[in-house]
């Protein structure tokens, strides 16, 4: 059943997220035939990356499809579901928990169904399974603050807005959670886990595109030294430059918050990875041609399988997005590093 707690222990099972190209439509014809051509190259990009993780022996679930129809509450509309790509935004898995989280984009709030099926099946094999209420997104008074300030209406947290080392776990609130969502899981852990609030600047959003951990005491990042938690005080960096990354971002050219994650300027998708175990690592494909990367990861005996996500800054997603772990072999007695 599920048991991860951390993003190094040899990975057993996890989930990878799918695209449908029949859930989007434009009124655009060009627009259309140009996301089918991009749908169409990843799923079968996808599907391959499916068949190497399963030839290292783990297991692999994939979503469902389900109805993208419009959205309407008591407090917004929209015209539909985000694609089922990023499993790791909706969910965070805390040793034998998993949770539903409450995402701070309005399109998220039913795209757990898609993966409703792969929590069934882990609940009945006894996994804990939860989720934080759901936002109400009611902005209509709302006087904005700083541009990354999530409203402190609900609690509300992304997935990846935490970060977790055994019973570690770092949580930032700027770009993609607010402080209810902090309060919010440390009234529901705080007997099995110490939150650290990351309040850096410059560290915004979602945080596997900001720190990877390779394993205990090597840490893959683009922020300097000084501008790291205290969790990693003494750790071996290895620092990844972050130019190449930013500039194919900056080119990309919005078309749908139901495809693609808007936050370009924040994200670098060369820091975020999976971890297979403390040796391996998956990256995309493209960053064979970082040498300096390749060399550091080399230096410190680090495998990386490089894996084609063609349209990956397209869509502003790295390895670790279109992922979740379900299940790593960490012994319960190692959790506490």
């Amino acid at each position: 059943m599920i048991n991860s707690h951390n993003t190094f222990s040899p990975l057993k099972e996890i989930i990878l997220g799918d695209v449908d190209i029949h859930s989007i439509k434009f009124d655009d014809p060009r627009k259309q035939r140009r996301v089918e051509h991009i749908f169409t190259k990843t799923k079968v990009e996808l599907d391959n990356f499916q068949k190497a993780l399963q030839e290292k022996g783990i297991k692999v679930h994939r979503p469902k499809q389900i109805m993208n129809v419009p959205i309407q509450t008591p407090y917004w509309s929209t015209a539909g579901t985000k694609i089922p790509l990023t499993p790791r935004d909706l969910f965070l898995v805390l040793g034998d928990t998993i949770i539903e989280m409450a995402m701070c984009e309005q399109e998220r709030l039913f795209e757990p169904f898609y993966y409703r099926d792969i929590l069934l099946e882990q609940f009945r094999q006894g996994a804990k399974w939860m989720a934080m209420p759901l936002p109400r997104h009611d902005y209509s008074e709302y006087v904005p603050g700083s541009d990354h300030d999530v409203p402190n209406q609900d609690p509300i947290i992304d997935g990846p807005s935490c970060l977790r080392y055994g019973k570690d776990i770092l949580v930032n609130t700027r770009g993609s959670g607010n402080s209810l969502g902090f309060e919010w899981l440390k009234s529901m852990f705080a007997d099995r886990y110490t939150f650290h609030e990351v309040d850096i600047p410059g560290v915004i959003g979602h945080l596997d595109a900001h720190f990877s951990i390779i394993r205990p005491g090597l840490l893959l990042t683009h922020h300097k030294k000084d501008r790291l938690p205290k969790l990693f005080d003494g750790w071996d960096i290895i620092q990844v430059d972050p130019t190449e990354d930013k500039i194919i971002s900056q080119g990309q050219q919005e078309v749908d918050s139901r495809v693609q994650d808007f936050d370009f300027e924040n994200t670098v998708l060369s820091v975020n990875c999976l971890g297979i175990d403390t040796n391996t690592i998956i990256m995309w494909d493209h960053y064979k041609s970082e040498t300096t990367l390749v060399k550091a990861l080399d230096k410190h005996k680090i495998e990386t399988m490089f894996i084609p996500l063609t349209y990956s800054h397209f869509f502003n997603q790295g390895v670790n997005c279109v992922t979740l772990d379900l299940h790593r072999d960490t012994p319960e007695g190692l959790v506490r590093y």
